[in-house]
């Protein structure tokens, strides 16, 4: 789902978005000409590998997502981090759920069997 920068305002822009056995919906926000907001939640399940055996693993999803989204390059102070500039001018939530998904899997992650081994503990 796609959605154009100009289309956001001053009242919340509900929107929904999956990807195989994930779902992201929220809410955006205009919070300036080209800052906007968005507030959300991923819910559903994804496959992980285990960080020490490899072994694949479903890993239940709940995650409150929440970042600033720039209608191109931001220019902005450094009080607002978490932003993700934006091309073109359009809101591509497929894309924003991908980056996200890979976020999580980008953690470290050890599944039951590996749990308190030795090599856990290193880390």
């Amino acid at each position: 789902m796609k959605i154009a920068f100009k289309k956001l305002g001053s009242q919340p822009l509900h929107f929904e978005a999956n990807s195989d056995n994930t779902f992201f919906s929220g809410d955006i926000i205009l919070k300036k000409s080209n800052l906007a907001q968005l507030n959300g939640t991923i819910t559903g399940s994804i496959s992980i590998p285990c960080d020490l055996c490899a072994e694949e693993v479903e890993r239940s999803l709940n995650e409150e997502i929440t970042f600033y989204l720039s209608d191109g390059i931001f220019e902005g102070n450094d009080d607002e981090l978490d932003v993700v500039e934006i091309d073109n001018s359009m809101v591509d939530l497929d894309e924003l759920l991908k980056s996200e998904i890979e976020l999580i899997k980008s953690d470290y992650f050890c599944c039951k069997n590996c749990e308190g081994t030795s090599l856990d503990r290193e880390f």
